[in-house]
């Protein structure tokens, strides 16, 4: 894999982490738990609804990079890729997968995303009841 590539995809993954409950573990021992709103270059980051580990609440706090030891998804995130293959083998040619939004367009005016199926029409249907099964498949 390229160097291109990879940074590509490590961008595509912290994207990812956009708008999810994450702990951030800091350099010191300490930590935050909250809603990762934003993200610049650097990989400072901008919590909101924020949990230490002293249990004290904060609407919002800034974490430079030089700080944080690791930062880890505590929601469960749904990979979408795999959906989209299986959507491949019902709607051959038709469908696309978009990895730095983790989202699915299947025949140009069905979306698919982590939180459903957006769109009307005999394609939507179906890809809602794959879609249902999907997500149940992944709880059992």
């Amino acid at each position: 894999m390229a160097f291109g590539e990879g940074a590509r995809r490590f961008n595509a993954e912290v994207m990812g982490m956009l708008g999810r409950k994450v702990l951030v573990n800091l350099i010191g021992g300490s930590f935050y738990r909250g809603q990762l709103v934003g993200i610049d270059q650097g990989l400072n980051i901008v919590l909101v609804d924020v949990t230490n580990d002293r249990n004290e609440r904060f609407p919002k706090v800034l974490i430079k990079s030089e700080a944080i030891r690791d930062i880890a998804l505590v929601e469960e995130y749904i990979d979408l890729r795999e959906l989209a293959k299986i959507l491949e083998k019902y709607f051959p040619g038709m469908v696309k997968y978009i990895e730095e939004t983790n989202t699915i367009i299947v025949s140009e005016n069905v979306t698919v995303t982590e939180e459903g199926v957006k769109g009307t029409g005999l394609v939507a249907r179906r890809v809602k009841e794959i879609y249902d099964e999907y997500v149940q498949s992944r709880k059992r």
